[in-house]
């Protein structure tokens, strides 16, 4: 009999935290079974030793999916996901971890009472271990987002907001995962996941910190951060005009970030010596926004 909850969890290279991770995991109270799949993407330390010591330790519980070759962020999040057999499935990342051993039930009692809501989350702390930043909650950065005044979440509120979802706090039904095949070429697979799902439902909001956020020097935010590299601008680009033709309502929305974006990737282009194409994305991003543009207008030109 399938489990009701499968934990999604991808790693790479988090020797340092993924023990606390499947950790908080196993401690989840419930009346259900829950299985914790792994998908470990051939890490260069000792992570795929940590996930094949928790499998021998817990061989009912644990599924690790192992890869002979790396295969990337999101394609391992597809392989992983698709190895789910649950009712739903639990998000959570090799470098956070959950706080509440009731997370999983009282998600799962929220899920099975609203037929109306395909995804359920809640408020999580954002930290990092070498105090770099400020400890905060995800509910007083995105306040818009997250209201214990406001419960319920639309696909609308999704789109107008943006970002400000805690990816460990996402507990959705399995049924509504029907992934698109460009799916793989985005950047943002969280937010991109909270979009199709809620062509399926609304979301659920429980006021309530039950997961840690933890921010470090290899996290794919602050790389991406760091590093504003050509691919991830092409993500970038590519995710964005998926959601246009997705949802053509909302197209201006994404017309300003689709700007930046044209405008990041020309002076990364003109720096490396490909004017042409870089003053075709400066053109692009211009005629996307007329308005938009003057506030570029005496933006530094690359040199």
């Amino acid at each position: 009999m399938p489990p009701k909850v499968s934990v999604c969890c991808i790693t790479y290279n988090h020797e340092r935290f993924l023990r606390q991770a499947i950790d908080s995991a196993l401690m989840q109270e419930a009346n259900f079974d829950v299985e914790i799949v792994i998908g470990e993407d051939c890490s260069t330390d000792s992570t795929r030793a940590i996930v094949q010591e928790y499998q021998r330790l817990y061989p009912e519980r644990v599924k690790a999916l192992l890869p002979a070759a790396n295969l990337g962020i999101m394609p391992n999040l597809m392989a992983t996901l698709a190895a789910c057999t649950g009712e739903y499935i639990a998000l959570l990342e090799g470098d956070d971890f959950w706080t509440d051993k009731h997370k999983l039930a009282l998600q799962v009692e929220i899920l099975d009472s609203r037929p109306d809501c395909v995804l359920c989350i809640h408020d999580a702390e954002t930290f990092a271990d070498d105090g770099s930043i400020q400890t905060t909650l995800f509910s007083t950065t995105f306040p818009d987002m997250l209201s214990p005044e406001r419960p319920i979440i639309s696909q609308k509120d999704i789109i107008v907001q943006g970002w400000g979802i805690p990816t460990a706090s996402m507990l959705f039904r399995r049924s509504a995962l029907q992934l698109p095949d460009w799916y793989v070429k985005v950047y943002s697979g969280d937010y991109t996941l909270q979009l199709l799902l809620t062509q399926h439902g609304n979301i659920y909001y429980l006021p309530r910190v039950m997961s840690k956020y933890r921010h470090h020097q290899d996290s794919v935010s602050r790389v991406s951060n760091r590093t504003k590299s050509l691919s991830v601008i092409n993500k970038r680009i590519f995710e964005l005009k998926q959601y246009q033709e997705l949802f053509p309502a909302f197209a201006e929305r994404y017309d300003s970030i689709l700007q930046y974006w044209y405008f990041e990737r020309s002076l990364l282009m003109r720096q490396n010596k490909k004017g042409i194409n870089g003053w075709l994305d400066y053109f692009r991003a211009i005629t996307l926004s007329p308005k938009l543009f003057n506030a570029w207008l005496f933006r530094s030109a690359a040199k």
